[in-house]
């Protein structure tokens, strides 16, 4: 489930799968309309926009970091930043006036403490384990990974762990800075000094990059695309995930969550096999609760979260490059260790209030320095996942060069 960026895929669309997807989406749609609403029915199929857009960009986070400590590479770093800004900046004009249409509207912000950093760096170490993020994971197994199956389970796993052992880790030492709209007497100050810091990380990688491979790799450029068959460039996928982030801060009132929902599949399954979870942090709040009785097609972020299975489904689907991996012809050390993977993202996860999508996007594009924090603990949290992918049997890029120290 690695980085794929640059492979040639056929051009030819497979009937198919299409016909499959649109099956699928079609029968969710009508499940969704009836049961939820207009609302949630709209939401998923930005997710599946969304989808889309992740696999035709092959839009990494969890190679992206993977790429530059390894190779110095920072393009995939850079389209984070750029993905950022704008996010940010569609952001702005909602997040500073707390309303849309008379309908709140919050953005993820997150106290600075132990259990970001802990959270963020498990996540890291996991993502390279998991070969891929929590988004990833998911768009990588519409694609056709079924490693990504062993992935998810890992992830309710340790998405249950963390909603157990949350009280310690709340209780550990934070503090609670708010959002740079809030630190000066107008939001405009904050929004610019924000922006500032994005350039400023971008910056910071390129000049890594310059340094480490003699050249930097310009971020726009001219690509052979196609709008619907794919690929698209990173600059692209940066717009359209900007774009449809924005539409689902309005339709949901928040910004847009991917591990929230592991968290609920795997509360359902305990309660299922026996297990009383209710009593737990997380599952005694009443909001939540409710949600472990209802249907999942209720719950937004289940919701987007299949929307977003379905987008990478039919992007494969229409580049012709849907092909499912045998699970028997994998390494049972791969098995193992991408499990392994998921369990330590959805631990890290509920410790650090989110995950590449949650915290680092929605925090960052809701002005919490939360969000770049857990970038950063994330990147050293991989450096040690890098280490510890080839006793998985999970290749590196540039395996045989010296992995530099983090």
């Amino acid at each position: 489930m690695g980085n794929m960026e640059g492979m040639e895929r056929p051009l030819r669309p497979q009937p198919w799968p299409l016909l499959a997807f649109a099956l699928m989406a079609g029968g969710l749609s009508w499940l969704i309309w009836q049961g939820s609403g207009a609302r949630l029915f709209l939401a998923f199929w930005v997710a599946v926009v969304l989808g889309l857009a992740l696999f035709h960009a092959r839009f990494g986070f969890a190679s992206g970091f993977r790429r530059f400590l390894l190779l110095g590479e920072s393009r995939l770093l850079r389209a984070h930043f750029l993905l950022f800004a704008l996010t940010s900046l569609l952001f702005f004009p909602f997040l500073s006036q707390g309303e849309v249409l008379g309908q709140p509207v919050q953005g993820f912000v997150a106290p600075l403490g132990v259990a970001l950093l802990v959270g963020a760096f498990l996540f890291g170490v996991g993502m390279q384990l998991g070969d891929g993020c929590a988004s990833g994971t998911l768009y990588h197994t519409g694609s056709g990974d079924t490693r990504g199956v062993l992935v998810l389970l890992g992830f309710m796993v340790g998405s249950l762990l963390g909603v157990y052992h949350l009280p310690f880790w709340q209780g550990l030492p934070a503090l609670s800075v708010g959002s740079a709209l809030t630190w000066f007497p107008t939001p405009y100050l904050g929004l610019v000094l924000w922006l500032l810091l994005l350039l400023a990380l971008y910056l910071g990688v390129a000049a890594v990059e310059r340094k480490r491979r003699g050249r930097v790799e310009p971020l726009f450029r001219r690509e052979a695309t196609h709008p619907l068959w794919g690929p698209w460039s990173l600059v692209t996928g940066a717009a359209v995930l900007a774009l449809g982030s924005l539409a689902l801060l309005l339709l949901q009132g928040r910004p847009w969550g991917v591990t929230a929902a592991f968290a609920l599949w795997g509360g359902k399954l305990a309660e299922a096999l026996g297990f009383g979870v209710l009593d737990w942090a997380l599952f005694h709040n009443p909001a939540f609760a409710e949600k472990l009785q209802q249907s999942l097609l209720q719950d937004a972020t289940s919701v987007t979260n299949f929307g977003l299975f379905l987008g990478a489904f039919l992007g494969a689907a229409l580049g012709g490059a849907l092909r499912f991996r045998n699970l028997w012809r994998i390494p049972w050390t791969t098995h193992l260790g991408v499990f392994l993977g998921g369990v330590l993202m959805g631990y890290g996860a509920r410790l650090a209030a989110g995950c590449n999508i949650g915290a680092y996007l929605g925090g960052t594009a809701s002005f919490s320095l939360h969000g770049p924090l857990w970038g950063v603990f994330a990147l050293l949290g991989t450096a040690l996942g890098l280490r510890l992918r080839p006793a998985c049997r999970l290749e590196n890029e540039g395996e045989g060069q010296r992995v530099p120290a983090a």
